[in-house]
């Protein structure tokens, strides 16, 4: 019986060893997961504070109106060419309150697109 004896000993170490080991295992699972949950949390703050960065830009730079004269230099066109371009209906400025025709950055920028589009077209 004395191997037997012996055999149930080095069996309950190894239990007792795999115990030990997977309680540390869960252990740093866990912690592994944590940190994971952190990274997670951090990552979505990050987006949201350039999310909110983004849509301000964008309003900010949706709320500035520019002129026929201003929006003209900036496209390196010349104003008439604007107003025969809102003619053809090819362009629909905003208006202000005094009804003058204003342009925003966003529209500019759709009217650069547009004007590169056709020129791409055309060569």
């Amino acid at each position: 019986m004395e191997p037997f004896s012996d055999n149930d000993e080095g069996q309950q170490r190894l239990q007792e060893f795999v115990e030990i080991i997977s309680q540390a295992d869960r252990r740093c699972l866990e912690e592994l997961m944590d940190k994971k949950a952190e990274r997670k949390t951090e990552l979505e703050n990050q987006i949201e504070q350039c999310d909110k960065k983004i849509i301000q830009r964008k309003i900010s730079r949706s709320n500035r109106n520019y002129n026929l004269t201003q929006t003209a230099h900036l496209l390196k066109v010349h104003r008439q060419t604007l107003y025969y371009w809102m003619k053809k209906a090819w362009f629909k400025p905003k208006r202000d309150s005094r009804n003058y025709p204003v342009c925003t950055v966003l529209d500019i920028e759709n009217l650069i697109k547009w004007r590169n589009s056709l020129k791409q077209e055309t060569v």
